[in-house]
């Protein structure tokens, strides 16, 4: 009796698996019996099969429109000359191009800026004047909207990036447009020797000459840092408290610790420096302009097409 109950039991397993797994005829004519889950983890693999096939297409996809982008050929931003200009190249808009310099006749390339976007806000004029290719500038002007703080120009000012060695090393000299929409009032000069930056608001024109270490500096602050440092001498102020790096630099300290004035001397110093440092401050010895010949297709601005943005092959 249990024998054939225990037949009837594998009898009904059987057929029980048979209905689940939908049996097929064996390679012997008996059942062929497969696992009754592998249905399920087939679909799995399949549909986790679909999903990796999907991201691949849509990676390859990506990267078929970043290899098929097509840059147009660079543009001319600004003319100098015949043989020298400043180009705009990689870029998909105006603002986001690598500038260059050329002279063509010299086979000369200098890249000058990674991103064209503060050139391009700058809307005053700019005098290329320089026959050299050592002298190298371009200004870097924040938008109207940008957030003051930004990494141009902080808040007051923008930004002039000049080289005087052919653009191995760049300098920071700071002009007071606060954006582009203000830089309209600005010309930019650039010579061999100098750097001019006017403003129409004013009649006097920054200028930045090079010194004996290279470098930039403002010769007006210069002279009257100079003239300050010389009549401070004729007050009787020890040479070693000055400091002629900046306006009206001296030590207080110094003439309190080492030449023991006393507070009373130290502020009637500090009124005689005030009253010698706005003499000469205040004085008429200005910066013009210079009087330059330019060439006939030099440009005074810089102009880029906007519509020439790169082009895309499509399936």
């Amino acid at each position: 009796m249990k024998k054939i109950t225990k037949l009837i039991v594998s009898a009904l397993s059987l057929s029980a698996v048979i209905s689940m797994t939908g049996c097929a005829v064996g390679p012997w004519g008996g059942l062929a019996i497969g696992n009754p889950f592998s249905g399920i983890a087939e679909a799995r693999q399949a549909r986790e099969y679909n999903e990796r096939q999907e991201a691949l297409k849509i990676e390859a996809t990506k990267k078929q429109q970043l290899a098929a982008t097509i840059y147009n050929p660079p543009q001319v931003i600004y003319r100098i000359d015949k043989n020298r200009y400043l180009t705009l190249e990689d870029y998909s808009n105006c603002d986001d191009g690598s500038i260059y310099y050329h002279n063509d006749s010299k086979k000369i390339k200098t890249k000058l800026w990674f991103l064209s976007r503060g050139t391009m806000n700058y809307k005053g004029k700019f005098i290329w004047a320089a026959k050299n290719d050592d002298m190298l500038a371009i200004p870097l002007v924040s938008g109207d909207n940008d957030a003051c703080g930004d990494s141009l120009r902080g808040c007051a000012y923008s930004i002039l990036s000049a080289s005087n060695d052919g653009g191995k090393k760049f300098s920071d000299i700071k002009f007071h447009a606060t954006d582009s929409s203000g830089s309209k009032d600005y010309t930019i000069v650039v010579t061999d020797d100098a750097i001019y930056i006017k403003s129409d608001r004013y009649l006097a024109a920054e200028k930045y000459a090079i010194n004996s270490a290279a470098e930039f500096y403002n010769v007006r602050q210069a002279w009257i840092q100079d003239e300050f440092y010389k009549g401070m001498i004729k007050l009787g102020v020890p040479e070693d408290v000055l400091d002629k790096k900046h306006p009206m630099g001296y030590s207080d300290r110094w003439l309190t610790n080492k030449y023991h004035y006393t507070d009373a001397q130290v502020n009637e110093l500090g009124i005689k420096a005030g009253a010698l440092f706005n003499k000469y401050n205040d004085s008429p010895h200005t910066e013009k302009l210079p009087d330059i010949k330019r060439s006939i297709v030099a440009s005074d601005q810089f102009s880029c097409n906007a519509a020439m943005v790169p082009s895309q092959l499509t399936n």
